[in-house]
């Protein structure tokens, strides 16, 4: 049979309940983290610069999962959907949108700017994403639209819906957009 006492003594030095709760107050519980504050940013860079997942974990030695967990963590804010803006397989920005407030914040995840939703523009006010939509779209004076918005099921020529119904694709380029609701991002 284990003694308890005897364990408590050995681990922490004492056996005073009073004592315990103190070590038991300052000590940080749960798992560590894998990736220090300097190692995510690290990893962010990698990211911006082309590397992988695979690549990024490799470099510390971790899983592709843990690497996703840190890259692909949401902002915290009131922000009610998430518009990735992707290449192949890869986020290139991260668009969060609070419809509310008309604020947008995003995310660069390429030094691409080729790539990247605003380009060179680190702060996207409002009137820039809804052009940046507009651009997604056909054009609204767009011979046949009706037939169009008829054949993809929008209701009328709303940017938003018709990008949610053709991915945000384009015939200019290879880039899409996945889009995230509110369930995960309204904090």
């Amino acid at each position: 049979m284990t003694d308890y006492r005897k364990l408590c003594i050995d681990l922490f030095g004492t056996d005073n309940e009073t004592e315990l709760k103190d070590i038991a107050g300052r000590l940080k519980g749960g798992r560590k983290n894998k990736l220090t504050e300097t190692d995510v940013k690290n990893a962010i860079e990698m990211q911006k610069n082309g590397k992988t997942t695979a690549e990024i974990a490799q470099t510390f030695n971790v899983s592709r999962q843990t690497i996703s967990k840190y890259l692909n963590k949401p902002l915290n804010g009131n922000y009610v959907m998430r518009l990735d803006f992707m290449f192949r397989q890869k986020v290139c920005t991260e668009i969060y949108v609070n419809f509310a407030d008309k604020k947008i914040k995003i995310v660069n995840r390429t030094n691409d700017i080729m790539k990247r939703a605003f380009g060179i523009n680190e702060n996207p006010d409002w009137n820039d994403f809804k052009q940046f939509l507009e651009e997604r779209c056909f054009p609204k004076s767009r011979a046949f639209r009706k037939t169009i918005l008829k054949k993809i099921g929008a209701d009328g020529y709303d940017t938003l819906q018709i990008l949610e119904k053709t991915d945000g694709r384009t015939a200019e380029d290879n880039q899409y957009i996945r889009f995230t609701r509110k369930e995960l991002y309204a904090f």
